[in-house]
């Protein structure tokens, strides 16, 4: 709708570059509060879409709503339509649809989609070649503005929202003033540019703007003077020498050669026209078998039906092992289709050992840049990122993969808004709860599934020629997709050996980690990667856990090999079963409450547990202190002390 239509009777009109201002064809309306003008322009940012209670209830308290944060929204859109139905609106300028409410979107005229209309139309006729109209549209565009966007409003939505929304008016701006120097306006932009420099000192592509200005009205001396500045002032607060771009103009005019008609650099919007579709997941796995299940229940929460229910995201968490990326990934290559926005696509195993925060940034700019921006129009800042990254992903019906998250700081800036997109986040543990993730719990495949990955791998005939010992195989390899990948690959590197030869030298518990590596089928590998995203007082207690030899064991026993007291001996346990290393046993007869760590891995915790200095010093004390029966020392407890 063009702006005249919104002071029709009855035409709402939202603006939000500037002061929060609504008005019903010339009326303005009076909001009242900070939490009306929160709530509608949150439901103005969704564009039409729906947004939840839940998240206007977080945005509008900053996270931290109270407990009747839902009645309180619910009032507020009660009050909000009584005002807009007294100035004649209506009673469905906001409609109540599950799970929340949102802006009819119709009917209505916002000034950020007529920013975002004007400017892409001036890109479009500025990459056409026709600098006249481009520049008039742009001119159009950046008069919308009346101020910083919500100028009256504090929410973090909102500030967020307003840095992207300050880029996109600094890009305009930017490409405005190239087209007028390409219109020969250089004189009458020289205080114009100066003024805007001054106040975004940093900006280089209005640097070269204006020195260009100033040397063609006959300012050399000025224009070369603009550059020393700029290049003290990046060399002092960014400690870089200008960009190539700044440099290049500079020189043209310390020599005095012909110029180009405008400065070289980035001239085009930041988000382009031409969307770029990213294709990152990686390839699916040939061998992948099983999970009839887990897909069903991946179709079921994924399958993009309605935009309006916002971004789903779906957790896959599980023991080291159990192909919780090989699913995510089989998935989005099977529902490719469905996801015409692109498929994202980050390992976060690459982030670790850096803070949450800077992995997650250095994932956004990898995103950005595979949605097309630029790398010199991505922004520095994470929030400002996440901003950009939510905005490009509003509208495409995009698959992203989290893989190997391990805390929500991680995610949480990767994780796009309302919108589409659909998101699986693939680790040891639960990161988000089940109010705002689908939660898929994985475990060892069926007996039919592993029996056929094997046959995959070592060849159907092998498999099909000696049942049992096949089912003693899988057996030993726990159902665990790594470790019957690891067999397989075993058996077919010996077509020599039978499926009894490999099950015989997995009998020696001692040797079976040894039989299961093999090259990228690994068990130890995959066990040791996962214990490397960890802290190490939580990998430390794993360790330790490798000296109990008891089949189960309670929280004194845990006490005494983490050598903690009991109430923290059961923390550190309980943590252990939220990542999915240890497993709750059941209970003894008492009712206590009893902990086992799975097989394989319970050899592999021994393993590392040998190797523990801890227990070589142990080991030297028994020496010394009983010599001759240090070695025959019964274990206390179940515990094995090296």
């Amino acid at each position: 709708m063009k702006p005249s239509m919104a002071h029709n009777t009855g035409e709402c009109a939202f603006r939000l570059l500037g002061p929060i201002e609504v008005s019903v064809g010339s009326r303005v309306l009076e909001l009242r509060g900070v939490r009306q003008r929160a709530l509608l322009a949150r439901l103005v940012l969704a564009q039409g879409r729906v947004v939840p209670v839940d998240t206007l209830a977080r945005d509008v308290w900053n996270g931290n709503p109270p407990s009747s944060a839902r009645t309180q929204v619910s009032i507020c859109v009660a009050a909000l339509r009584k005002l807009f139905r007294d100035a004649g609106a209506g009673d469905d300028v906001i409609t109540t649809t599950a799970p929340g409410y949102r802006l009819a979107p119709t009917c209505h005229w916002t000034d950020l989609a007529e920013f975002a209309e004007k400017t892409d139309e001036g890109y479009e006729l500025a990459r056409q070649g026709r600098a006249g109209q481009a520049a008039e549209r742009l001119h159009e565009a950046l008069t919308l503005w009346r101020g910083p966007a919500f100028a009256d409003l504090t929410s973090d939505f909102a500030e967020l929202e307003a840095v992207h929304l300050a880029q996109q008016r600094i890009l305009a701006t930017e490409q405005l003033m190239v087209l007028r120097l390409e219109l020969g306006e250089h004189r009458s932009l020289v205080s114009e540019l100066t003024a805007l420099v001054r106040e975004n000192p940093l900006r280089e592509q209005l640097r070269a703007c204006l020195m260009l200005a100033q040397h063609r009205s006959g300012q050399r001396a000025d224009a070369l003077r603009t550059f020393r500045e700029g290049r003290a002032l990046t060399i002092d607060e960014l400690g870089l020498e200008p960009g190539a771009d700044l440099r290049s103009v500079h020189d043209q005019i310390l020599h005095d050669e012909p110029e180009p008609s405008a400065p070289a650099g980035p001239s085009l919007p930041l988000i382009p026209r031409q969307v770029r579709v990213p294709s990152q997941l990686p390839a699916d796995s040939i061998v992948f078998t099983g999970r009839r299940a887990e897909l069903r229940h991946m179709d079921e929460a994924l399958a993009p039906r309605n935009p309006d229910r916002g971004a789903l995201v779906c957790c896959i968490v599980g023991p080291p092992g159990t192909g919780k990326s090989a699913l995510a990934v089989h998935w989005g290559h099977r529902a490719a289709a469905d996801f015409p926005g692109g498929r994202l696509y980050a390992d976060l195993r690459e982030t670790a050992g850096r803070p949450p925060r800077h992995a997650a940034g250095q994932v956004l700019r990898g995103f950005l840049r595979a949605l097309g921006v630029p790398p010199r129009q991505i922004p520095t800042g994470l929030e400002e990122c996440a901003t950009l990254y939510r905005s490009l992903l509003a509208d495409r019906q995009a698959f992203i993969v989290l893989d190997h998250a391990s805390s929500y700081e991680q995610i949480g800036p990767l994780l796009p808004g309302d919108g589409p997109c659909r998101v699986v986040v693939t680790g040891s543990e639960l990161l988000m709860d089940g109010g705002t993730a689908k939660v898929l719990r994985l475990g060892g495949l069926a007996q039919d599934e592993a029996e056929r990955l094997l046959a995959q791998s070592a060849g159907a005939g092998r498999i099909a020629a000696d049942p049992v010992g096949t089912a003693t195989l899988v057996r030993f390899c726990a159902r665990l997709p790594v470790a019957l990948r690891a067999a397989g690959a075993r058996l077919a590197g010996k077509p020599h050996w039978t499926v009894a030869d490999l099950v015989e030298r997995m009998t020696d518990r001692h040797r079976l980690l040894d039989v299961l590596d093999h090259g990228e089928n690994s068990v130890r590998a995959c066990f040791d990667r996962a214990l490397h995203l960890l802290s190490s007082e939580v990998a430390d207690h794993y360790d330790r856990l490798g000296a109990v030899t008891a089949p189960a064991f309670d929280v004194w026993t845990g006490a005494d090999v983490l050598d903690l007291g009991v109430r923290d001996a059961e923390d550190a346990l309980e943590r252990l079963v939220d990542l999915h290393l240890l497993e709750v046993a059941g209970r003894d007869d008492c009712g206590t409450l009893l902990y086992r760590l799975p097989a394989l891995l319970r050899l592999h915790a021994a393993e590392r547990h040998a190797a523990l200095p801890r227990a070589v010093a142990w080991r030297r004390e028994l020496a010394l202190t009983a010599p001759g029966a240090a070695t025959t020392i019964a274990p206390r407890h179940g515990i094995d002390r090296g």
